[in-house]
């Protein structure tokens, strides 16, 4: 029988400290709060991060990723070219780490610089739940009531001119300009007109874009429109909306599918790093991989990366690519689907399901009531019930759960051709292996 999310059952309750870290997840309620940028978070001005976990050493770094490091590299001025780009990160002379040990996601294989925005994503959630020593940071809005930890994640660069797609192409770099610069500061004033209409929560415009066919991370396209419109609704009190975006931004806008993504990966990288510090806790924090490397966190161990070979995601290869090979699995944006997302969210997406087709695993449709843990409940955090009146979806899992199941999650990922010639070439799943969860909850 096919599962749907009115016939999930419960699964098996979780040791006392998986549950524990469970209902620490189950109280996060992240809200898009206003913009910042690198260089503000860190405070560092020389420092480049990729998604997944770190490398062992530069010179590993695949050619896609080290396509969008080396143009980064440009973008900041550091690097004239490219090539001088790539020489200045495989050397050291530019420091290299991951994305998410900074609490930044980044998609694919994206790169993120000193001088580029981000989404800053808050909890409202409780404060007594809070088991992370995030460092305050001056953002352009005002940290809400609640808890204090804070996410953050690039923009989505849209189709044409985007790092993520780890081509050498000049021409993402004037993009980057624009997109950091103009867009960002029209971008930053219309959130805070929006905010004065009340928080940005990302869970019901979530559960809204589940309702409308998106699963939350290869089709987003629901979530995108929805986030949009939630900018230009007019604040309290007035009957216009505020400041607008430029025709230029509002084109860009309109037309990024994916831009709604990078807040779903921040909301599930909030939601997950609640259960963070749980001692012995065997909940996924974190995820994603660099290519080279799949990686996972465990809660009850943060900071400690869990890796496994990044293999190919399987899926169907573009006509105009026939032939030729993705890189090894590469993205943050794995934080969602090891939420319950993406791959775990394949029964409200009937399209990306379908395209994916013969590529799934035979247990698609059975997996994620074997590897979800708790139920959404009533309120308006990750517990509020989805939109289509269905009995809610299933989120989180841990390390535990997996290696009992016998499966690990499903991680859908664009297929990101290896050379770093040609950029995507398809999208399909990464079946993660068992063994890195045995691994992870061995200790």
């Amino acid at each position: 029988m096919t599962t749907t999310p009115d016939t999930i059952t419960a699964p098996a309750p979780a040791p006392d400290a998986d549950q524990r870290a469970f209902e620490l997840l189950a109280r996060c309620r992240p809200a898009w709060t206003g913009m910042t940028t690198v260089r503000e978070v860190l405070g560092e001005d020389r420092l480049l991060l990729h998604a997944g976990p770190p490398f062992s050493d530069p010179v590993i770094i695949p050619a896609p990723v080290l396509n969008s490091l080396a143009l980064a590299c440009v973008f900041e001025g550091w690097a004239d070219d490219i090539e001088e780009g790539r020489r200045m990160v495989v050397s050291g002379e530019v420091p290299v780490g991951a994305a998410q040990d900074h609490d930044i996601v980044v998609p694919l294989a994206g790169a993120v610089s000193p001088s580029m925005a981000l989404h800053v994503v808050h909890d409202l959630g409780p404060s007594d739940t809070d088991t992370d020593t995030d460092t305050d940071t001056d953002t352009d809005t005002a940290t809400p009531t609640g808890s204090r930890r804070v996410r953050y994640a690039v923009l989505n660069e849209g189709q044409e001119y985007a790092l993520r797609l780890g081509t050498a192409d000049l021409r993402i770099v004037a993009h980057h300009r624009w997109l950091n610069g103009a867009f960002a500061e029209e971008l930053t004033a219309a959130l805070a007109a929006a905010l004065e209409a009340g928080p940005v929560e990302l869970y019901p415009l979530m559960s809204a874009a589940l309702a409308e066919g998106d699963e939350c991370h290869s089709r987003t396209l629901a979530g995108s429109r929805l986030v949009a419109a939630r900018l230009r609704e007019p604040a309290s009190g007035t009957a216009s909306p505020g400041p607008g975006l430029s025709e230029r931004s509002t084109a860009f806008l309109d037309g990024a599918g994916a831009f709604a993504l990078n807040l779903w990966m921040a909301a599930a990288s909030l939601t997950l790093g609640a259960a963070e510090g749980v001692s012995d806790a065997t909940l996924i924090t974190r995820a994603g991989g660099n290519g080279k490397e799949f990686g996972v966190q465990l809660a009850g161990t943060p900071g400690r990366w869990f890796t496994t070979p990044a293999t190919p995601p399987r899926g169907p290869v573009e006509p105009a690519h026939e032939g030729r090979r993705a890189l090894g699995a590469v993205g943050d944006s794995a934080v969602v689907d090891v939420l319950g997302f993406g791959g775990q969210a394949l029964e409200y997406a009937p399209t990306v399901r379908a395209a994916l087709g013969e590529h799934l695993p035979e247990d698609a449709a059975d997996r994620p009531a074997r590897l979800l843990a708790r139920p959404f409940a009533a309120g308006t955090g990750p517990g509020a019930p989805c939109a289509s009146g269905g009995a809610g979806k299933y989120i989180g899992t841990s390390a535990a759960r997996i290696t009992a199941a016998g499966t690990g999650p499903m991680v859908l990922l664009g297929m990101i051709e290896g050379t770093g010639t040609h950029g995507r070439i398809g999208g399909g799943v990464f079946d993660t292996p068992v063994s890195l969860f045995q691994e992870a909850a061995a200790g």
